[in-house]
């Protein structure tokens, strides 16, 4: 399996600082509206604001890993954001719970041989024995 190729932070800096400056412009609009503009709904505004909440929780993301990169401690990250280096690395590093790899298909089953025939079972003298409870 390739590696994947190595981004360069400077472009994804410059990507996300975009991405983070129209969200939060559209968010201004929609809190703000421009004279003679009506108000959009508080929906609108809801759904601009998660927008803006997801581009800097990427923004985050995207500056831990550089630090991490940069050789900073999980403590120092976890200072920054007043929190114990557990807490830092639970929110930003490792991932998550990594995931579960499919399960490899079972290969088919080999035909069985045949069963040998078993010999029949010798007849024995005085069985079974004689009584109510048999039955012929």
């Amino acid at each position: 399996m390739a590696d994947s190729p190595r981004r360069d932070p400077a472009d994804e800096r410059a990507v996300l600082a975009k991405l983070l400056s129209t969200n939060a412009e559209f968010l201004a609009e929609v809190l703000h509206p421009a004279a003679g503009t009506p108000a959009p709904s508080v929906m609108a505004a809801l759904r601009a604001a998660r927008s803006l909440d997801n581009v800097v929780d990427d923004v985050l993301r995207s500056l831990v890993a550089q630090a991490r990169e940069e050789g900073r401690t999980w403590a120092e990250i976890g200072e920054v954001f007043g929190t114990s280096r557990q807490a830092a690395f639970q929110r930003f590093g490792g991932g998550g719970i990594p995931p579960v790899p499919p399960i490899p298909p079972i290969p088919p089953m080999p035909e069985m041989p045949p069963m040998p025939e078993m010999p029949k079972m010798p007849k024995m003298p005085g069985w079974p024995p004689a009584g109510p409870w048999h039955r012929d």
